[in-house]
């Protein structure tokens, strides 16, 4: 009975202790000119990054919103950093066309109950 409480108590302080997410909010609160660890700790870390012969590093993190177990939009937020300093940044926002789902098998299909 302990093992299964504290196995609880585990669970709950793993989601309880959240993490930095990016958000089109915090991330127009990165300033031009915030350091490395600054974004770090504002945004988390990113999705991927990468690194340029001069330099250049490029953050990459994505928002999805769901809706059910659909993504209903994405957002795709690019930070440019160099030496170390943000120089650069920009947001990409997408949905996914209507026609990836498979609309006519949602509108074909009948219950079985209801077949003469």
């Amino acid at each position: 009975m302990k093992r299964i409480a504290w196995i609880s108590l585990l669970t709950f302080a793993a989601c309880a202790s959240g993490h930095n997410m990016l958000t089109m909010d915090s991330f127009y609160d990165i300033p031009v000119g915030a350091t490395k660890e600054e974004v770090i700790t504002m945004a988390g870390h990113p999705y991927s990054s990468s690194k340029k012969d001069d330099g250049v590093e490029e953050f990459v993190f994505i928002e999805r919103m769901k809706v059910g177990a659909r993504t209903v939009q994405e957002r795709r937020y690019t930070i440019i950093l160099k030496d170390g300093v943000v120089i650069s940044k920009h947001l990409e926002q997408s949905s996914p066309p209507a026609t990836g789902f498979d609309s006519y098998e949602m509108q074909t299909t009948r219950n079985s109950e209801m077949l003469p």
